[in-house]
């Protein structure tokens, strides 16, 4: 938990650094003041609070590369860089198990984040592979089975979960990698993600959005997934 906390006050350091420098220093002061205690503090956050009971972390080696990798950004720093390395290193070789589907990417699997921005730092073809794999898995509309699979109206679905979260993701992650690791084609990635998305708020006949419309559901599992 510190270490995804060290990562999203890094990154935000990065996007807002051209309106406020002085904020930005702040955040990144902070981030790395969390990824140090990260660092040293090394274990699995539901073993210690309530809510690990409901949403258990299986994986750390994948937030602290994330951390990492978003401080290098910030700063230039190379020792981030290679700290960033070693720690992808070690949650593909100790934690790659623990995941259900390589292809989710989301709070608990950040590996395909960190494929993206470690080809951006490093210009490596094997993180730019997994991109391209990532990217080419979920956009196979043909596929009715396997990790990602497609619905009669072409919503792609991860396995087992198959929740909007999933989708979403990947089609944010989809613009991303078209913009700065896909070769060519931008148009054809662009078309892919705005189509997921739009059947989630209603191109096929239904919205998703909890409450946005009288056929859409009025009741969630969680309050806050509302707001969501």
């Amino acid at each position: 938990a510190m270490a995804m906390t060290s990562a999203a006050l890094a990154s935000a350091a990065v996007a807002i650094q051209e309106e406020s420098l002085q904020v930005a220093d702040v955040y990144l002061q902070k981030a790395i003041v969390l990824y140090q205690l990260a660092q040293r503090w090394r274990g699995y956050y539901a073993k210690y609070v309530e809510s690990g009971k409901v949403y258990p972390s299986v994986s750390m080696y994948d937030d602290l590369s994330y951390a990492a990798i978003w401080i290098y950004i910030a700063t230039g720093d190379e020792n981030y860089l290679n700290d960033a390395i070693v720690f992808y290193d070690q949650t593909v070789s100790a934690e790659g198990h623990v995941n259900p589907n390589p292809y989710m990417f989301n709070y608990e699997n950040v590996v395909p984040a960190l494929d993206l921005l470690l080809y951006k730092a490093t210009k490596d073809q094997f993180y730019k592979k997994n991109v391209q794999d990532f990217v080419r898995t979920w956009m196979n509309t043909k596929s009715r089975t396997g990790d990602i699979f497609y619905t009669p109206k072409n919503l792609a679905k991860a396995y087992p979960y198959g929740t909007l979260q999933h989708t979403a993701n990947a089609a944010f992650y989809t613009m991303v990698a078209a913009k700065n690791v896909m070769d060519s084609k931008f148009m054809l990635y662009a078309c892919w993600a705005r189509n997921q998305i739009g059947y989630m708020l209603g191109d096929a006949g239904r919205s998703y959005v909890t409450g946005e419309q009288p056929l859409t559901s009025w009741f969630c599992v969680l309050k806050r997934s509302v707001a969501d």
